[in-house]
């Protein structure tokens, strides 16, 4: 958990200005890497049973216990474990969020061991040129191997927000869902499982596939769940879809290409049909927590992609000119800065 400073510490830094504020991130980014590395030796995994002690935890590890205490001793300060004597255990939080089947452990994994590395090698460029040298997805597949895990991340970020999402997209009876971009296919299945007459289809590039279809078996829809390998950009997505969902696609494109695929998708329905977008925007954020969110997600997509993140009412305005018009819009407080736009094709 990030470091929370005490009323005191907040009045002196953040109000006072009499200490370093900015210490605070510094701690922030050494709790990134401690948590990245408690993940990958597998340190809450073998303290998901109960109260271990140091030694138990580090021969379980393959660790020295000399250096496995100072890490344990980090976490627990920023809330991640307890200790009692030379006995760790897991804080509620832990639990919730790190050690359950749909908490964000993989989120956090892709970051530390994806994302941040190629922050550090193409931070510099991008900010100077305006785009990486080449992107987060063409670095993925020059390294196939790492699909997998970004698409497990993908899906642990989305399994926070899918069952309140899925509450607002409204099917009619015996629905076909096309899912543009659908990569993990945890919106899809999550729709098929709440909405048991729906036939669901995944859109996506073939290293999605196999995540998708494990989605799809975890969730007990694989009969009436699909996948379709191929680039939404350019092949044919087919016809007679009741609703579409674009979720976390169109910060990826510009708006020319925005456009152009929102017309590819409104061909794909049927008359009547509905288009769900869903994504971060700019200038959504209304407290501090979704304002620093926004930020640090744009930033994210111009190091990684090259984009930033889209106005909402320049998505609206892209959405008109492909025909569409945005009925309803709706935002999250789980998530912050991120809305679901409604759209239907113009009349």
């Amino acid at each position: 958990m990030p470091v929370a400073p005490n009323l005191f510490e907040r009045f002196v830094m953040l109000q006072l200005n009499r200490a370093p504020g900015p210490v605070l991130d510094l701690v922030g980014a050494g709790g990134e890497r401690a948590v990245g590395l408690a993940l990958d030796l597998g340190l809450f995994e073998a303290l998901a049973t109960g109260p271990a002690t140091l030694d138990d935890v580090a021969s379980q590890l393959d660790c020295e216990p000399a250096g496995l205490e100072p890490l344990c001793d980090f976490l627990t300060a920023l809330g991640y474990l307890t200790r009692d004597g030379n006995r760790y255990a897991t804080t509620p939080m832990t639990e919730r969020w790190l050690l359950a089947t749909d908490g964000v452990g993989p989120w956090l994994t892709f970051w530390h061991e994806v994302v941040f590395p190629f922050w550090e090698a193409n931070m510099t460029t991008a900010v100077r040129t305006g785009a990486p040298e080449q992107t987060l997805y063409e670095w993925l597949d020059d390294h196939p191997e790492r699909w997998q895990l970004a698409h497990e991340g993908f899906r642990a970020a989305a399994a926070v927000l899918a069952p309140t999402v899925v509450e607002k997209v409204s099917l009619p009876s015996h629905a076909r869902v096309l899912d543009v971009g659908g990569g993990h296919g945890l919106y899809a299945a999550t729709l098929a499982d709440r909405h048991t007459d729906a036939l669901v289809t995944v859109f996506d590039t073939e290293p999605a596939r196999a995540v998708a279809l494990e989605t799809a078996r975890d969730a007990g829809v694989v009969d009436r769940f699909s996948f379709i390998a191929g680039d939404y950009t350019t092949d044919e997505l087919g016809e007679g879809y009741d609703t579409a969902l674009l979720f976390n696609v169109v910060h990826a494109h510009d708006g020319p290409e925005n456009v152009a695929l929102f017309e590819r998708v409104r061909d794909a329905l049927v008359p009547g049909g509905r288009l769900y977008v869903l994504d971060q925007f700019d200038g959504t954020g209304r407290t501090t927590l979704a304002r620093a969110t926004v930020g640090f997600v744009g930033l994210t997509y111009l190091v990684t992609l090259g984009h930033r993140a889209h106005d909402v009412d320049d998505v609206v305005a892209w959405l008109a000119e492909a025909g569409f018009e945005v009925t309803d819009r709706e935002s999250f407080l789980t998530a912050p800065g991120v809305s679901l736009l409604v759209a239907t094709p113009a009349k």
